[in-house]
């Protein structure tokens, strides 16, 4: 994969973690706020709750106290009828009266300027559960009930002792309606509402200032009634769309912060590299005057001056090589061919020793003359390989190169081992390769050598090994192939087969090597494979 590509695909990984981290992020505050608003909503119903509770204690408590009044005993007296009033007119009750224990009204009072209700005076409240309650020594407070006036009223019922005997209940009215008993529930919240009621009915409720709520509900300990807190929907929303927009605008800052590092390392780092290696490809193809400068800081610039350097060199030594490949192919050439020409004409015109010298001058020339021809195949090694190389069935190679080999050496011996095939990459160079090392068997071991070829495959390669009853390949040969030592003026190779066998097998990143501890001369080539099957 290019760097432009793993640039890229690592880019769009952060730019996509980033972007699910900011949405995990703003689901996670979301929540948190949706969270926050129940949790207040709830609260918020728990404390009103309290709050009504509180208060109706609170009027429970003062007529507990009102009710240790001795003037509450003297029924129907006028001492009985003043507490009452004075009761009313020093609370927040609207009305008050006094039953005995049989639960007949001895005396009452509305509230109306203190008059007394003389009309409900020994009426029989007996079968009023507020009444029954107080009567069974407990402190009570009715279910609320609507009165002729449109309010809605609770009536709190406490025992009147006499010595710790009951002997009767003091009651007090206490409106709900247009009075200030809810008036702690009202502005509580400006985005918030409330209702309280009493099984079905509405004691208390501003829920019409809202379209749509969000309700929770808490339930009072005094009275069965409940609270609802109704929290305007719209509130939450605008809350959330107010997050919403932070979110926004901190993803497009996050993710325009990394755009922008990407960019900038796009084109300060990846487009650089993109040029060195277009660069380094153009030296490859032997396009010199290809000089696309890389830019940038110095760094950068150092580079570009040592590929101009590399470009520089490598085309004089290429113009040196081609010089030299002209050399061979046209003057030496044809003076060797003139020098052969004379050694043939003197060869047939001498005698004796001279005819033989004549010969083996000849001989030397043509051998020079071989020479030259084989080394010209260098010019050829120079270009690159396509990136889509060739592939060769190197069976075929072989078997076609030692059927021609055997021919023109007829007393050397050759044992060939192959599989049914065995592609590799390579081209029509690799018939070279199977020439120059078996000319290299000859050369060394003589005419009748005995030479083992094998070729074996594997899953990633194909090697071609030869194996001859000759001396082998010198150490400092084979060392200056290897690259394990260097070629100097001492230390050189004596021919030039070897060293085309190791360049073309180089063309296609294969591997001329001499395998160590085998007796007599092993030479072993090792190819990548190609798309081939493996044989039998």
């Amino acid at each position: 994969m290019k760097t432009a590509h793993r640039f890229l695909v690592a880019f769009l990984v952060v730019f996509l973690v980033t972007s699910a981290v900011l949405v995990a992020t703003f689901d996670a505050h979301r929540n948190d706020v949706t969270d926050y608003t129940d949790g207040s909503i709830e609260a918020q119903a728990d404390q009103s709750a309290d709050v009504l509770d509180d208060r109706l204690r609170g009027q429970v408590e003062t007529l507990e106290v009102a009710a240790t009044n001795d003037a509450l005993i003297d029924h129907e007296s006028d001492e009985q009828a003043s507490a009452i009033e004075a009761l009313v007119e020093t609370s927040a009750f609207d009305g008050a009266s006094v039953v005995d224990s049989s639960g007949t009204v001895r005396a009452i009072t509305t509230g109306d300027d203190g008059a007394a209700s003389d009309d409900l005076i020994g009426a029989d409240f007996s079968d009023r559960e507020y009444v029954q309650c107080a009567l069974a020594n407990r402190s009570c407070i009715s279910d609320p009930f609507m009165a002729e006036t449109d309010n809605h009223i609770v009536v709190i019922s406490v025992p009147v002792r006499d010595d710790g005997e009951i002997v009767g209940t003091v009651n007090a009215a206490y409106h709900l309606t247009e009075t200030t008993f809810f008036d702690p529930l009202v502005g509580s919240a400006e985005r918030t509402g409330m209702t309280v009621t009493a099984d079905e009915s509405v004691l208390y409720s501003d829920r019409e200032r809202f379209e749509e709520t969000i309700d929770r509900q808490a339930d009072l300990e005094m009275v069965d009634w409940t609270v609802t807190v109704h929290h305007d929907q719209a509130a939450l929303g605008e809350t959330l769309d107010r997050l919403r927009t932070f979110q926004i605008a901190t993803g497009v800052l996050l993710l325009g912060t990394v755009g922008g590092f990407g960019l900038w390392v796009y084109h300060s780092q990846i487009q650089r590299i993109q040029r060195l290696s277009r660069r380094v490809g153009a030296l490859e193809r032997r396009a010199y005057d290809e000089t696309e400068p890389v830019g940038g800081p110095a760094e950068w610039r150092r580079i570009d001056r040592a590929l101009d350097r590399l470009a520089r060199s490598l085309e004089r030594r290429e113009q040196m090589l081609l010089v030299y490949n002209r050399i061979l192919r046209h003057n030496l050439r044809n003076e060797l061919n003139i020098i052969t020409g004379y050694a043939a004409h003197l060869e047939a015109t001498l005698e004796d020793e001279e005819s033989t010298a004549a010969t083996d001058i000849r001989l030397a020339a043509t051998d020079l003359l071989d020479l030259a021809d084989r080394a010209r195949t260098t010019e050829h090694l120079l270009d690159r390989p396509s990136s889509n190389p060739p592939e060769i069935d190197l069976v075929d190679v072989v078997t076609d190169r030692v059927e021609a080999f055997t021919e023109a050496h007829p007393g050397v011996t050759v044992d060939l081992e192959t599989p049914a095939n065995a592609v590799v990459v390579g081209g029509e160079e690799l018939e070279l390769v199977v020439d120059e090392l078996l000319e290299n068997v000859v050369e060394h071991a003589g005419d009748d050598a005995t030479i083992e070829i094998t070729v074996t495959v594997t899953d990633a390669t194909v090697s071609m090994q030869f194996a001859d009853d000759g001396p082998g390949i010198p150490e400092e040969t084979a060392a200056l192939l290897t690259g394990d030592s260097d070629i100097s003026p001492l230390n050189h190779s004596a021919g030039i087969g070897l060293w085309l066998v190791d360049w073309t097998v180089s063309r296609y990143d294969g591997a001329l090597t001499f395998p160590a501890g085998a007796e007599g001369g092993v030479v072993e080539v090792v190819f990548k494979r190609g798309g081939g099957d493996p044989g039998d």
